[in-house]
């Protein structure tokens, strides 16, 4: 299959403005033969902290139907995550879009440390039995957690991934740490995976504020590095972090090679093994955002739901 993974500059939190840059890139890649697009997660809003964020899941409920309809009008499967409340919880929803109508999905597992202000735990279906074989997807750190792995170990062809890594500050002392971390973790996955791996990602900037300082917005870059690597962990096609958007494509084959065991370390969590900053941010920032969204976020959905 002809593939295109894209490197995302979305409109912060502007839903409609990031329809119509997908339907551009759909268009683009259907006149050049290309026969699945690959977008991030989040690639309706990005992700960052602030008030602009809380109207995102609620008023996402036309995109399946302009996902629905582009995969029909140009005849092209169409991937990608945003979020998504359906009544009672919001998710971070990936869904492959096929021409004939038809939808597989998966719920990222378990939110980023800042995510959690905006959705909630989602499922463990990280396999997609669809018409062209059968498809793995993990979003951004579901790339770093062995058991990803274990889930999908022998029993996939090809991984769809994405994410929306953001860049550090400048002069953070972990920034080029945290640039390498967002290029190889994709790369480390297919190898160990030993399937191929399409990965997209955000380029643009955000505005948003931080839980311990939020009378003082800061802007941040997202790294982008959208990558296309084979089953022995090659990169075929990538965009450097400072190229900004645009497509990587290439061909890859699918169901052809015979499916190997995932090199899997049992005896531990993360795959990489991350900088102390990174796993503070993990188990203390992440519960103060899983208060906002029980405190904030969610009761907010639910009380602007159908309006």
């Amino acid at each position: 299959m002809k593939i295109a993974a894209v490197n995302f500059d979305a409109v912060f939190a502007d839903i409609d403005k990031n329809i119509k840059q997908v339907s551009n890139y759909v268009k683009q890649a259907s006149d050049l033969g290309i026969e699945l697009i690959l977008f991030p997660e989040f690639f309706t809003s990005s992700m960052g902290r602030a008030e602009a964020m809380l109207d995102v899941a609620i008023k996402s409920g036309h995109v399946e139907r302009a996902l629905l309809q582009l995969a029909s009008q140009y005849h092209i499967i169409i991937g990608g995550s945003y979020i998504l409340f359906d009544g009672k919880d919001s998710y971070n929803l990936f869904q492959l879009v096929f021409p004939d109508g038809s939808i597989f999905s998966h719920k990222k597992d378990i939110p980023t440390i800042v995510e959690n202000c905006y959705y909630t735990y989602g499922d463990e279906n990280n396999i997609l039995k669809t018409p062209i074989g059968d498809i793995g997807v993990a979003l951004c750190w579901e790339m770093n957690r062995y058991d990803s792995l274990k889930r999908l170990s022998e029993k996939v062809d090809i991984v769809l991934a994405g994410s929306c890594w953001e860049d550090l500050r400048e002069g953070a002392p972990l920034r080029q740490y945290n640039r390498q971390f967002a290029l190889k973790t994709p790369v480390t996955f297919a190898k160990i995976l030993h399937v191929p791996v399409i990965h997209s990602n955000h380029c643009g900037k955000v505005t948003a504020v931080d839980f311990y300082d939020e009378k003082n917005p800061f802007t941040f870059q997202m790294v982008g590095a959208a990558q296309i690597i084979d089953e022995s962990g090659n990169v075929i096609a990538k965009r450097s972090f400072d190229e900004g958007e645009g497509m990587v494509i290439a061909e890859i084959s699918l169901g052809e090679g015979k499916r190997k065991p995932a090199d899997i370390d049992f005896n531990k969590y993360w795959i990489e093994d991350m900088q102390e900053p990174y796993i503070y941010a993990w188990e203390n920032y992440s519960s103060i955002c899983k208060d906002y969204y029980n405190n904030v976020a969610k009761p907010y959905y639910h009380d602007k739901y159908h309006v």
